[in-house]
């Protein structure tokens, strides 16, 4: 499952703060709020990897949240609350995916965090946002009433795509030429029937969507490697890379995913055994190793990582910089490092269908080969290198670049910078 990057304080003061008036909630949805908070409850009492829930009194905080859902005004405000229980935990991957209001949202714009600034990487051909003129490189200075910022930007990507699709958003936004322009920016949204593989949809669904690309550059063999799904894919691309003397590892925007595909990865980056972490869990600790392959990659290997590089991508990168079988070249990571199961639910009735909702539970920790923690922290790359706000505007990639560099060839930002539409 992909990791769902979310910072611990804040969000009912956004789900608060950006409501139009609503209807007074009726005795149907108060009656299915309280029976979501205490399907809630039990999903964590009964999977949460930590039986101490981290020092949280569980009885105490979902028995006031259990009163705040009695005398909620509104839907949308019980939503908050139940939401709200679970962000204490100050987990990355413990939350509540609220039930659907049975409509997509496409949004036509994707903002990434460039060290601690937010810009505009991706723009969606024939969107409202690009007939309105927001381009790659411009610096997002508001969204909505929001600042977006490194410990918030995730918040602000829950709120909108899974609590409250936004049929209008207000960007402020600061062009590559210092001046700033205000755009209201519409939305796509589309009616749909909500199943479970719909909401597994939503879970993993990101603003921009990428595949995974394999490519030769000379001697290098180049893997954009975008989620770690199935072991098998893993085997795929790194049997096309032993023919080549180096291999760049792009896990740039790979937020994780199955634990089994990572340890594969591993497994085809070292001629030995290697200890990648510790994995706890409410039955204890066990350790999580790579097992020596015979046919692994022993070129040479570069590893590029950013800010969405999450979960198993960033204990991937760690692996590599630990046991030195490499540099990682980019930004900080993530900093969201564990193991989570989602656990689907529905509720609904002919006078309120409110549909599927889900929790994502913590499982287990985990702890690299070092005894340290990724979590909230990420992983410092070897080099920092980040692009500029004229590198994104010219779609160019100058950390490809370098990686290709460091491995003998040669390739320029602006060459890089088309590499994956060749």
């Amino acid at each position: 499952m992909r990791a769902i990057l979310i910072a611990a304080l804040g969000l009912v003061g956004l789900l608060a703060g950006q409501q139009p008036p609503e209807k007074s909630i009726s005795n149907f949805d108060r009656g299915a709020s309280l029976t979501m908070l205490r399907q809630v409850k039990t999903d964590l009492q009964q999977n949460y990897y930590d039986a101490a829930f981290r020092g949280m009194d569980v009885e105490r905080v979902f028995a006031e949240a259990e009163q705040k859902v009695r005398n909620g005004a509104t839907l949308n405000a019980n939503i908050a609350t139940i939401a709200e229980v679970l962000m204490r935990l100050n987990d990355s991957h413990t939350v509540f995916i609220p039930p659907d209001r049975k409509l997509k949202v496409t949004y036509g714009w994707q903002v990434s965090m460039i060290g601690d600034v937010p810009y505009i990487v991706g723009v969606l051909p024939g969107s409202d946002a690009e007939k309105k003129g927001l381009a790659p490189g411009d610096r997002l200075l508001a969204w909505n009433r929001y600042e977006p910022r490194r410990e918030n930007l995730w918040q602000l990507y829950y709120l909108y795509n899974y609590v409250r699709p936004q049929q209008l958003q207000r960007l402020l936004v600061q062009k590559p030429d210092g001046t700033e322009k205000t755009l209201d920016i519409e939305s796509r949204l589309e009616p749909r029937a909500m199943d479970f593989e719909d909401l597994l949809d939503l879970v993993m669904a990101s603003m921009e969507k990428t595949e995974d690309r394999t490519a030769v550059a000379g001697d290098t063999f180049v893997w954009r490697y975008t989620t770690f799904l199935d072991p098998k894919e893993v085997d795929k691309a790194m049997k096309k890379a032993r023919a080549s003397k180096g291999l760049v590892l792009d896990m740039r925007g790979n937020s994780g995913g199955n634990i089994e595909a990572m340890r594969n990865l591993v497994s085809w980056l070292f001629d030995r055994d290697v200890h990648i972490a510790v994995e706890k869990t409410r039955k204890g600790e066990k350790p999580l190793d790579a097992k020596l392959r015979k046919d692994a990659f022993t070129g040479k290997v570069v590893v590029l990582v950013d800010s969405r590089s999450a979960s198993a991508a960033e204990m991937v990168a760690r692996v590599v910089q630990l046991e030195k079988r490499g540099p990682v070249i980019g930004d900080r990571t993530a900093g969201a490092v564990m193991a989570a199961r989602m656990f689907p639910h529905t509720i609904g009735s002919i006078e309120s269908a409110l549909g599927f909702y889900a929790t994502t539970i913590t499982v287990s920790d985990l702890r690299m080969s070092d005894g340290a923690s990724l979590e909230h922290k990420g992983l410092t790359p070897d080099e920092t290198l980040l692009p500029s706000a004229a590198d994104l505007a010219a779609r160019r990639d100058p950390v490809l670049a370098r990686a290709i560099a460091l491995l003998g060839g040669t390739m320029t930002a602006d060459d890089a910078g088309g590499f994956y539409r060749q």
